[in-house]
């Protein structure tokens, strides 16, 4: 009888401890609609609650700044690089002009609408954009409006406070364009 108590309590405590369960994570809150207006200050996504989007199925993040601006000032860890002035421009969408200079007025952007669209903006996802200060988010964010996604502006990475920055290293230069 002396043996069997404490396979008893073994028993016992096993069973106790198994019907107890890890608590559970709250889930993750729903991904709010976006909102027609392009201006960061609208948007319920924004630079001070992205790490809450971060690392989510179906969402992506993509930062528009230039490459150096990216090296040199730092990065959001779990977000995509995709340049404006260093590759979106001229291919997805060319600005239009307002006194003989290029503007930020998406009304006046010409969209190439043979760009690959699905090849970096597949459907489905929900994309959220910033820059440095949130201008080309506003602006990329218009066009792929037109474009059927879903889009919110984050706003601009000076903003950001979150634990995911990765520091820059202050000295990355592309070298200069070879001339012919």
């Amino acid at each position: 009888m002396k043996r069997l108590a404490p396979a008893l309590l073994l028993a016992a405590l096993v069973a106790v401890l198994g019907c107890a369960t890890a608590p559970k994570t709250p889930a993750p809150a729903p991904i709010p609609a976006p909102v027609a207006s392009a201006a960061a200050k609208d948007s319920p996504v924004t630079m001070a609650n992205l790490d809450d989007y971060l690392g989510r199925p179906g969402v992506v993040v993509i930062d528009l700044r230039n490459f150096e601006d990216r090296f040199n000032g730092g990065y959001i860890l779990g977000t995509e690089a995709l340049p404006f002035f260093q590759f979106l421009e001229g291919r997805m969408v060319t600005r239009g002009l307002a006194d003989g200079k290029p503007t930020w007025d998406a009304a006046l952007a010409q969209i190439n609408e043979g760009f690959a669209f699905a090849n970096y903006f597949p459907k489905g996802n929900t994309y959220i954009l910033f820059c440095a200060s949130g201008t080309r988010a506003a602006y990329v964010k218009t066009v792929l409006d037109k474009k059927g996604y879903a889009t919110f502006n984050a706003g601009g990475f000076k903003d950001y406070k979150g634990s995911r920055k990765v520091l820059g290293d202050g000295v990355y230069a592309l070298p200069a364009p070879a001339s012919h």
